[in-house]
């Protein structure tokens, strides 16, 4: 017996239910969770977020997040790993690589300050950043696809913002840099994963990739005349 198309479908055949947004929601919290627990990288968030909110049915919801503990574990707490709200430095730099944290005031006398900020983890939509030098640089470094600002002021200095000109990643939180600098310039860009944060050691790593020859070695100082 032939099944007309319009046909109910049998108990045991349950139709598709239709997801909410409410739904859509919830399965971002968890993806965000995941992500901070570093169960996920950046990269695999932003493409599962994106699938979540193009999903019809609760079923396709539950593919993105299959793989994924419903409650995970709760938090253990490093012992050294907590990193103050504020850093000061005199005659000396200030440099951190973020995961969970990073300083939200930092300022320093005759040394720079650099914050990379590429594999932070965080739930939050917005990370503010108050930086201040004198005799010294402020570079902020942020992943392809993270939103930011820059304002503040430098006297004898310049201040830059270079952003990837890429999409934004969904799920990332916008880095506001409020910083000032005397005799120092102010900088937030972004970098690829993996780049080198420091202009000279790209411009070396960009040259071993083309594989380009050796200089020549440097002629033999002519002999003294007798």
């Amino acid at each position: 017996m032939s099944t007309s198309p319009d046909a109910v479908p049998e108990p045991d055949q349950p139709a598709a239910v239709r997801a909410s947004d409410a739904d859509r929601e919830v399965l971002v919290t968890r993806l965000q969770k995941a992500l901070a627990e570093g169960r996920i990288d950046l990269h695999e968030f932003g493409e599962r977020v994106e699938g979540v909110y193009a999903a019809v049915t609760t079923a396709e919801l539950g593919t993105f997040v299959a793989d994924l503990p419903a409650d995970g574990p709760p938090p253990v707490e490093i012992v050294g790993s907590r990193v103050p709200e504020t850093m000061t430095s005199v005659f000396g730099d200030i440099r951190m690589e973020g995961t969970a944290d990073v300083p939200r005031n930092a300022s320093t006398v005759f040394g720079d300050i650099r914050l990379d900020l590429r594999n932070l983890r965080t739930d939050a939509d917005r990370v503010e950043l108050v930086l201040g030098t004198v005799f010294g640089d402020v570079d902020v470094i942020v992943a392809e696809g993270v939103d930011g600002e820059l304002s503040g002021w430098t006297l004898f200095g310049d201040k830059k913002t270079q952003l990837a000109p890429v999409p934004r990643v969904a799920g990332t939180p916008r880095v506001v840099v409020r910083a000032r600098a005397v005799f120092g310039d102010l900088r937030l860009r972004s970098l690829a994963p993996g780049e080198s944060p420091s202009r000279w050691r790209a411009v070396m790593d960009r040259l071993a990739q083309r594989h380009l020859p050796p200089p020549p070695p440097a002629p033999p100082a002519p002999g003294r005349l007798g």
